[in-house]
């Protein structure tokens, strides 16, 4: 056993040392970032109720349905473990992304250690794929961490699948087991990892020999049959709803056609490679012009397709290791290459697998530093030096931008001027911060370039809402409910801004058409209880009221408001028993307990005093 330490661990503890260093140093302030409010972490982890806590209950829910068009319930199941660990302290769930991420590239590591790669080269290419700028989206956005999840059950798989075919199938069952458990798991925490299979079967073409290939390679067919079943799902969850925002990310193709949607892939290729070269001017948001014809854009892209195919060949013949590597880079990018058409072109996080196979290249470069002798020597270790150091400052600084919403969408917005994502994120950015006046003008932006965009129309309503100038926010919220006049929101957020004007028939015609598209709508029924009790309909108001108690549970103001009913109907010891329920739930209003003339029934009851008294105290 110290011999086996001695000559298998030993020599890997310094660089696995520095890789875990490195990784820490260049991610760490992203440990005192906030939540991305706007893009997904909202949705996913801080009004999610199914990750609040870790319960039987919940773990049924995430794998019973799809979440923002993402079947993924382990990617779910890793926010429960933090909020029972953190709470809703995001230095916790970034701590857990930088784990995943290191684990990623240690394992990466070791696993190229395996395959006979000199120490240097496994620490060149695990550093490459830790420390390079593109990588930085996937680990600093908690809600992308599908991709880290979906990164470390696949690098496992993986290696359990090469100990199974070096012991073969009579050593190697436990092996084989345990890979497609790794990989069930990836399915499950994304569905990029749909991709394994392929790795598995070029692994066996570059590094199994001939006479010790399976027949067809019939050990990789239950892998393809549930990458095939992942498949379905995924393109089952993606499908876009009726509603814009709602659904999946599925599409038509870019363009209209499948040609339009090739020709502007290729350009989307070309910024790929320069972007593995040179990862600057890294954005959120992307706005690929979209290629109906053959350009200079799109001749370049071919030409640069070709290249790159012209290079497999060349390492098809003359080093298949390598060519299992480099062929890695285009199987991770498949799922994003449009086959099926999605709505991004193109983003930083759809290089995360890429990168596993663009790493291992270019660390693999390390082998001509290691022939190097002398000056040359000293050279190439300078110019390593200078790139490893461009790379992790880039990345260091790459990260500083997604401090919160307003650092990200402010970015975003600067490279991407034209694009509407990146206009409303940055508008919502600013009308979270309290900035509304500067939050208008970039949405009535948005709206010059599409006039039917639902978000940006609700909140301007909003906007207008908070400003305390409803009727100017009105006209937007009537197009939301023309545009849209399926979705509930619409007509609640229509009704609160007639509620707020004193417009209470149309706000009462507003709130009863939201309840007919979502009957158990709480906000709905509560103001419509509070709108019956201003106009006197007792009976209404009864009704609204405790169907609110009986679908979402009571608070403060609705027993206040039930108070009220009572003491108007007569029903004194009704009142006072809501009233008290009112005050024990945290209802502290005292100028509405003294003068509000709905509760003057009530206010001859000695308990009556003794509330107030108790109130006072």
């Amino acid at each position: 056993m110290k011999r086996y330490y001695s000559e298998k661990i030993t020599p890997h503890l310094l660089p696995a040392a520095v890789l875990l260093v490195i990784t820490i140093a260049v991610y760490i302030r992203i440990l005192g970032h906030d939540f991305q409010i706007f893009w997904d972490d909202q949705k996913y982890v801080l009004a999610n109720q199914a990750v609040k806590k870790l319960t039987l209950e919940n773990l049924k829910s995430v794998f019973a349905r799809s979440y923002l068009g993402n079947y993924a319930p382990l990617h779910l199941i890793s926010y429960m473990i933090d909020h029972v660990a953190w709470g809703i302290k995001p230095a916790g769930y970034f701590l857990t992304n930088i784990t995943l991420h290191a684990c990623n590239g240690l394992i990466l590591y070791m696993l190229l250690i395996r395959l006979g790669f000199s120490r240097l080269q496994a620490f060149s290419s695990g550093f490459i794929f830790l420390i390079h700028p593109v990588q930085v989206e996937s680990v600093a956005w908690i809600s992308e961490r599908k991709n880290l999840l979906a990164m470390f059950f696949c690098l496992c798989g993986f290696a359990a699948y090469i100990t199974y075919r070096q012991r073969g199938r009579d050593g190697g069952g436990k092996a084989y087991l345990a890979s497609f458990t790794c990989f069930v798991c990836a399915l499950l925490s994304k569905s990029v990892a749909v991709i394994f299979p392929l790795q598995l079967l070029l692994y066996d073409l570059c590094y199994v020999e001939r006479s010790k290939r399976d027949k067809l390679h019939l050990a990789i067919i239950p892998f393809f049959c549930a990458a095939a079943a992942m498949a379905w799902v995924t393109m089952q969850s993606q499908l876009p709803g009726e509603m814009p925002g709602l659904g999946g990310g599925r599409t038509g193709y870019h363009g209209g056609s499948r040609l339009a949607t090739f020709f502007t892939m290729l350009t989307v290729l070309t910024r790929y490679v320069k972007l593995l070269f040179w990862p600057t001017g890294l954005s959120t948001i992307y706005d690929p012009p979209v290629r109906t014809g053959v350009d200079g854009a799109v001749l370049l892209g071919a030409a640069i397709l070709a290249l790159l195919v012209a290079v497999g060949i060349m390492l098809y013949r003359r080093q298949r290791g390598l060519l299992f590597w480099y062929s890695l880079f285009f199987i991770g990018l498949l799922p994003v290459s449009q086959i099926v058409p999605i709505v991004t072109l193109m983003n930083d996080r759809y290089l995360y697998f890429p990168m596993l196979g663009a790493s291992v290249c270019f660390g693999s470069l390390a082998y001509w530093f290691e022939t190097c002798s002398g000056a040359q020597r000293a050279l190439a270790l300078l110019l390593t030096g200078l790139v490893f150091t461009a790379l992790a400052l880039l990345s260091f600084s790459r990260a500083g931008v997604w401090k919160n919403d307003l650092t990200l969408w402010n970015d975003a917005a600067r490279k991407a001027p034209t694009h509407y994502v990146a206009l409303y994120g940055w508008a919502q950015a600013l009308q979270n911060s309290g900035d509304l006046d500067a939050a208008l003008p970039v949405y009535l932006r948005i709206l010059q370039k599409n006039p039917r965009h639902l978000d940006t129309l609700a909140h301007l309503g909003s906007l207008y809402r908070a400003k305390n100038m409803p009727l100017a926010g009105r006209p937007y919220l009537l197009d939301v409910t023309r545009y849209y006049p399926k979705l509930p929101q619409g007509f609640l957020e229509l009704g609160a801004n007639y509620y707020q004007s004193g417009d209470l028939g149309d706000a009462e015609t507003a709130f009863r058409k939201a309840l007919t598209l979502q009957p158990e709508s709480r906000e709905a029924n509560l103001k419509l209880g509070i709108i019956t009790l201003r106009t006197r309909r007792l009976a209404d108001s009864r009704f609204f009221l405790q169907k609110v108690v009986s679908h979402s549970g009571t608070n403060a103001d609705v027993e206040y408001n039930l108070a009220c009913v009572e003491s108007l109907s007569g029903n004194r010891r009704a009142a006072l028993q809501h009233l008290q329920s009112s005050l024990a739930l945290g209802f502290s209003d005292k100028y509405a307990l003294i003068h509000d003339r709905d509760l003057d029934a009530i206010r001859t009851l000695p308990e009556y005093a003794g509330l107030i008294s108790s109130l006072t105290r």
